[in-house]
């Protein structure tokens, strides 16, 4: 609808002009009201991934800084062990060759002293101490590997040579059992050093 050229508008004419112009304001109205629950949804999702996302952020985050601690203690302990192995190859030169060795065991070097027969038996208390024992004594002469007593006293049990590592070498200092080494220094073995008896 428009009007005439230089003409005057009718008051019926203006009403129709203003009913059409409401329903344009109401479609428009109605389409940024779509537009903005629209918007809002997709606000609500993004607040929500945002959120979603710092928390993964923050469990990276802690989940590096703990990475970042246990490489620093690894790190440690392998210098710890590289300090511990260059220690004992500057005394290498202190050790002597055990002889004669089996032929079906490798070249191997002593830490401590020779096999000798003390006046007093030491006395060794604990099952699992008397129990190494009497399989290291079963055979005086032999060296004995970790792995070797502890498949006799544990099997295949988990965790069970390290177990027995630790028992052979507090009976290492005990003195009743000599420590000797492979000629490559990379295998350790036990000896008996020391006539004992069970507490």
């Amino acid at each position: 609808m428009s009007l005439i050229d230089g003409g005057t508008p009718s008051p019926d004419w203006v009403a129709l002009d203003m009913e059409a112009m409401l329903r344009e304001c109401d479609g428009a109205i109605a389409s940024k009201d779509d537009e903005l629950r629209r918007l809002d949804e997709a606000g609500e999702a993004i607040k929500s991934q945002k959120a979603r996302a710092t928390e993964e952020r923050q469990q990276a985050v802690l989940a590096r800084q703990k990475a970042e601690a246990v490489l620093e203690k690894l790190y440690a302990a392998v210098e710890e062990a590289a300090g511990l192995r260059a220690s004992r190859g500057h005394g290498s030169s202190r050790l002597r060759i055990v002889h004669p060795v089996p032929d079906d065991e490798p070249e191997l070097h002593s830490a401590s002293h020779p096999f000798t027969a003390p006046t007093d038996p030491i006395r060794i208390v604990g099952s699992r101490s008397i129990a190494a024992m009497q399989v290291v004594s079963g055979d005086p002469r032999r060296s004995w590997s970790a792995g070797e007593v502890a498949r006799l006293l544990e099997g295949e049990a988990k965790g069970a040579n390290r177990r027995t590592r630790c028992l052979l070498d507090g009976l290492h200092r005990q003195s009743v059992l000599e420590k000797v080494y492979s000629s490559d220094g990379k295998r350790t073995y036990y000896r008996l050093a020391a006539t004992w008896e069970a507490a």
